[in-house]
């Protein structure tokens, strides 16, 4: 009770201010509130507060609470650890950072973070539900002339439309990597070179680990014709020995190369991204590709309604004899069909016609429908954090059925101030033919409702 009590006294406080919350919290800029002609309000106190001479500090935290309902978890066929395939569950996400800029050069990130799942008799999953305590962030930025910025240290990352490498907000835990970021901005172009782990999260106190996965590469960003061209372009390359395909574990030396064009017109828009993958898995030349597109189009711009429709062609394996391995590798993307269904855009041919529906500045509507196949039937369909889902083992490569399901989904978010946010969110699966031949095959229900606030 004293919790809500302080939540409440806080929100009430930080209503109607300035703050400017962003969900990667180290691009938070609070300057603006060491102007003397600006009063502070509520948890403004915490931003921006003198220590010597020009450095500041800043302290920010969230408070995350979700409860979930999951109808037929994995279609019905549950591990025998569980003890249900139907449930209710509480995810709760604490975090606290600081953030110290000592001069216009130089700055200190650091960031705790707490997650926990409650009701749920099943078995955790460390990675997304729960990590007792954990150094989320800690990294020192140096910058020169405006325009070459050297990071090192533990952080959260984000590139194009989180289809490579993100910090996956939609699970309870987020993700975060250990390494090293050199950037250079010069007008219309953005490169930045990186050597970066992927932290695994752990149950525990201070427990994680990393420097299991390796990625290095180069992501350039660039303006061509403003509003018609931008363009991202990126070449990776991916160490790990924890990836598996069908069932079968390795050592990964895999390049990725890619492309995204896009458009940010007010009214007709587009994005095509395009990414080939080789490389070797164990004794198999690597050869996969993922194609992206999305067309949407404001019916009504000053109501802000858009219609549209996406999809998504990425390979899986065509022949197990073939000397080739051609499963394309998500890398670190965010889950592409949200967190109803443990499905990663892996072997996977998907069409979603939507609506989204933005009537002002605080309230979202999206829905929309998923159409989803496999690409091929030589291989299965995976998580979004690369496990095999189905068909299990025994049962591997005895389907040729194609059609997964089709997901209908409602995603609603009412911004009641710039600090706190509610969500409320709903999904139903139909199961489609080779869900069903591979297992019970039942059709999944999922529901959600979130409370965020963040300072």
């Amino acid at each position: 009770m004293k919790q809500l009590i302080v939540i409440a006294a806080l929100v009430i406080t930080g209503f109607n201010t300035q703050s400017q919350v962003n969900l990667l919290r180290y691009n938070d800029d609070f300057e603006y509130l060491l102007k003397d002609s600006v009063s502070r309000k509520g948890t403004e106190y915490l931003k921006s507060m003198k220590l010597y001479r020009r450095s500041t500090i800043s302290i920010g935290g969230e408070l995350r609470e979700q409860f979930q309902y999951y109808h037929n978890i994995n279609f019905g066929d549950v591990p025998p650890a569980f003890s249900k395939s139907t449930t209710w569950q509480l995810w709760q996400r604490q975090m606290i950072h600081a953030h110290i800029r000592v001069s216009e050069t130089f700055r200190v990130f650091m960031q705790l973070g707490s997650t926990h799942r409650f009701i749920n008799p099943n078995p955790l999953t460390p990675e997304i539900d729960q990590n007792d305590l954990s150094l989320h962030q800690a990294f020192i930025d140096y910058k020169h002339k405006n325009n070459l910025l050297l990071r090192t240290g533990r952080q959260e990352l984000s590139y194009g439309s989180h289809r490579l490498i993100t910090f996956r907000e939609g699970p309870n835990t987020r993700l975060t990597f250990d390494g090293v970021l050199l950037k250079y901005m010069s007008g219309k172009r953005k490169i930045e070179l990186l050597a970066i782990s992927p932290v695994i999260s752990q149950k525990g106190v201070f427990d994680d680990q990393t420097f299991k996965d390796w990625i290095t590469g180069v992501y350039i960003s660039e303006t061509f014709i403003p509003k018609w061209l931008n363009a991202d372009y990126y070449a990776m390359n991916y160490y790990s020995k924890r990836r598996k395909y069908n069932f079968i574990a390795g050592k990964e030396n895999r390049q990725i190369a890619g492309i995204r064009i896009f458009s940010d017109k007010p009214v007709l828009n587009y994005e095509l991204e395009a990414s080939f993958q080789f490389g070797k898995f164990n004794n198999l030349h690597i050869n996969a590709y993922g194609i992206a597109l999305d067309l949407h189009h404001k019916l009504l711009p000053r109501k802000n309604m858009l219609v549209g429709i996406a999809g998504n062609y990425i390979t899986g394996d065509r022949n197990k004899d073939d000397g080739q391995l051609n499963t394309y590798n998500l890398l670190f993307s965010k889950p592409q069909y949200g967190l109803a269904a443990p499905i990663g855009a892996t072997n996977m041919i998907t069409a979603n016609p939507y609506l989204k529906f933005n009537p002002n500045r605080s309230i979202n509507i999206y829905t929309g429908v998923n159409f989803m196949w496999r690409q091929s039937n030589q291989d299965g369909i995976y998580s979004p954090g690369a496990i095999q889902m189905r068909p299990g083992p025994e049962f591997l490569l005895q389907s040729g059925k194609k059609q997964v399901g089709t997901l209908w989904v409602l995603e609603t978010s009412f911004l009641l101030n710039k600090y706190v946010s509610f969500a409320v969110d709903a999904s139903y699966f139909v199961a489609g033919n080779y869900v069903k031949e591979t297992g019970k095959g039942k059709d999944l229900t999922y529901a959600s409702f979130k409370a965020d606030y963040r300072f």
